[in-house]
């Protein structure tokens, strides 16, 4: 059998089982038992004013009059987010810059992820992890997981997040605990982009010594997250829209929120994305908020999925939007894009930057057999030096942690 003949029988096969569970799907809007539901209104106002938020009505008068305000409103960032903006965006850009040098100077935070495990208990027909994709799948043991961290930790890097596919049975609360106290061995900030938990384990995760929580909510129009989600918990909707508020409530003094661009109409996804950190920050004052901007990339095993465009220029104006928002908001770039774009992001709005990335499992130490594929196709593979040197190149100044443990 050819390769192109085991791709078309894969199809099929993926066909019987989108229709099986098109008959079997749970309710996207209820929770599942063990769910802690929280008493919040934050999902209903967010859904509200972006379902509300139409786009078009906003002229290049409502775009300047935003820029020349101090302190942006709502109302400011959806002219911001606006097709009106596109052609200031030269303007948008430099006073984003403006923003960005006041509240960060020149410095630019730098770190890498790791991949735990890549077992996934999920069907998100977008994503490379999703439990119906035939890759390699493996899990770190400790002793690996000590090893991988030493050698990120010799590159300098004092930064590290920790990812899983989101699979309670092969990564367990306890399972990603002692990764983060493994972490604290050699990094002074630990970050989390697992699957979304309730207060009492985020709590528990603190303890164990993680700093922040980023959770993806991919798209926030629940009719459209429907039809990605086809299983598994990710599936409920109102679960992970509130992974940030209940991370806060467990102690975490900060969250990072993101959409995936490309998946649904990306002007109202950013909209939301951005409302949504808004609302918790004026909750929860004392919050490190935190924005990433990734756009749809490849996967394996997938030609099905078909991005909304989200051009350069649009990505830029989206980051841009979060800067001028939320100036105090740490914005990441992800190595979804390329050194170009990487490095003008980073030059105008964006504050951290990855290096030395893999988005498989195993990955920085040679000798680890088991290893996993890798979630998606990153753009940049430049190696923490590099990445270094390119921020001192554009005149950036390079910071590895900017916290002291006492």
């Amino acid at each position: 059998m050819t390769a192109k003949d085991e791709h078309f029988n894969d199809s099929i096969v993926n066909e019987v089982i989108l229709e099986d569970m098109k008959k079997n799907r749970i309710d996207h809007m209820k929770y599942l038992p063990g769910m802690e539901v929280l008493e919040s209104d934050v999902m209903d106002q967010v859904i509200a004013a972006m379902d509300a938020y139409d786009y078009d009505q906003y002229t290049q008068a409502d775009v300047r009059a935003a820029l020349a305000h101090d302190n942006r409103t709502p109302e400011d960032f959806k002219a911001l987010l606006s097709p009106a903006a596109l052609p200031l965006l030269e303007e948008i850009a430099q006073a984003a810059q403006l923003e960005t040098r006041k509240h960060f100077g020149n410095s630019v935070y730098m770190f890498t992820p790791i991949y735990i495990s890549n077992y996934c208990e999920n069907y998100c027909i977008y994503c490379g992890f999703n439990c119906h994709n035939k890759i390699n799948r493996a899990r770190l043991n400790a002793d690996e997981i000590d090893r991988e961290m030493e050698a990120i930790a010799q590159t300098g890097l004092q930064e590290i997040l920790i990812l899983t596919g989101e699979s309670r049975s092969m990564s367990d609360v306890e399972y990603i605990g002692e990764a983060c106290k493994i972490a604290r061995k050699y990094f002074k900030v630990i970050g989390l982009e697992v699957y979304p938990m309730n207060s009492d384990e985020y709590a528990y995760l603190h303890e164990c010594g993680a700093d922040y929580v980023t959770v993806f909510q991919e798209s926030y129009n629940s009719d459209k997250y429907e039809t990605l989600h086809l299983a598994g918990h990710k599936r409920i909707f109102p679960y992970r829209v509130n992974a940030q508020e209940r991370a806060l409530k467990g102690g975490m003094r900060g969250v990072g929120f993101a959409a995936l661009l490309g998946l649904d109409d990306f002007r109202k996804d950013a909209f939301a994305t951005g409302y949504h950190a808004y609302l918790l920050q004026k909750k929860y004052p004392h919050a490190e908020i935190a924005f990433s901007c990734p756009r749809l990339r490849p996967i394996i095993n997938n030609d099905r999925i078909n991005p909304k465009d989200v051009h350069e220029r649009q990505l830029l104006q989206v980051v841009c939007a979060y800067r001028l928002f939320m100036p105090f908001a740490s914005i990441t770039v992800s190595t979804r894009e390329n050194a170009r774009v990487r490095d003008n992001l980073v030059s105008i709005a964006a504050t951290k930057i990855s290096a030395g990335v893999s988005t498989g499992i195993g990955s920085h130490v040679d000798d680890i057999e088991d290893k996993g594929d890798d979630q998606f196709e990153i753009s940049d593979g430049r190696s923490v030096d590099e990445v270094y040197n390119a921020l001192l190149e554009h005149d950036l100044q390079p910071v590895m942690s900017d916290y002291i443990y006492v």
